[in-house]
């Protein structure tokens, strides 16, 4: 039973490991693509390919902030060293701002600090096997808690979606009925006028009479219409429970969708239908909303 799965969600995972403690979310927000951002500690950017993997085989699509932490506070062994040659680098760029901006101001604590990254280096260059995979296993958790999380969300937008499209199936139903009366009604009053302006119907071509009829009501007929309405509504709702994911063709499925019922709201010139037309395109409109969310 497969279901929408919504692009909002959040998950954290974190653990102590040998004195260093680790910890990883993730936040995901609509977008029309999929778009991943990473923070994590410098060293480990040399595997932000490999992260990004993880992260695309389990979301399709959606904004997701990944946010990788490690803190080495309760690890009394690990030491952070001073590059002195760095430090000079850093403190030229500093005075050539200065220069460069004609200011006074003297070069402070704060100033040098702001550079601590590329002065102060680990002792640990690279991450080693064991630790990323311990990274790749927290990345995992956290994914799977925003995916629940996710499917969660889907299936409050799954009902809400499924309630309006059967909603604007139901109007379909009574707009088809109201026009088919409608035209029954326009041709007993087009022979009713005619009767009214000649009395003897032998001398008018009746073939030629029943032709303008058939136009007439052509152009007021909204069967088809009405029947790809339903097409596209049987469509959508298979399309929900597919398992690829649905956010696009659902989104075009609407398009053809709000196409029909134009059609509609131009042919039926009648005052009910119209709001009955008008009902159906806020419904469309929400759903449309909706649907903006769905992976």
């Amino acid at each position: 039973n497969y279901m929408l799965i919504s692009m909002t969600g959040y998950g954290k995972a974190e653990i102590l490991e040998k004195g260093s403690r680790y910890f990883v979310e993730v936040r995901s927000v609509n977008s029309r693509y999929s778009e991943i951002s990473l923070k994590c500690p410098k060293y480990i950017y040399s595997r932000e390919y490999e992260i990004r993997e993880i992260v695309k085989q389990k979301i399709s699509r959606g904004k997701i902030n990944l946010l990788i932490m490690k803190d080495d506070s309760d690890n009394s062994n690990h030491e952070i060293a001073l590059d002195p040659d760095a430090l000079k680098k850093q403190i030229s760029i500093i005075k050539d701002v200065r220069k460069k901006l004609g200011t006074k101001e003297k070069i402070k604590l704060e100033h040098v600090l702001g550079f601590s990254e590329h002065f102060l280096k680990d002792d640990e260059e690279a991450v080693d096997e064991e630790e990323f995979k311990l990274i790749c296993s927290l990345i995992s958790n956290a994914l799977d808690e925003m995916i629940d999380m996710k499917k969660n969300e889907g299936a409050f937008l799954e009902n809400d979606i499924i309630e309006r499209v059967n909603a604007i199936d139901a109007e379909t139903t009574m707009i088809f009925e109201m026009g088919k009366a409608r035209i029954d009604e326009e041709k007993r009053l087009f022979n009713e006028k005619i009767d009214g302006f000649l009395n003897d119907r032998s001398i008018i071509d009746e073939k030629r009479l029943e032709f303008e009829i058939a136009l007439l009501t052509e152009k007021m007929d909204i069967t088809e219409e009405c029947v790809r309405l339903k097409s596209h509504l049987d469509f959508f709702r298979a399309s929900v429970n597919s398992p690829e994911n649905v956010g696009r063709r659902l989104n075009f499925l609407l398009q053809e969708m709000n196409r029909e019922i134009n059609t509609i709201a131009s042919k039926a010139s009648d005052a009910v239908i119209s709001q009955k037309v008008s009902l159906l395109k806020e419904e469309l409109e929400k759903i449309r909303e909706q649907i903006q969310n769905i992976e």
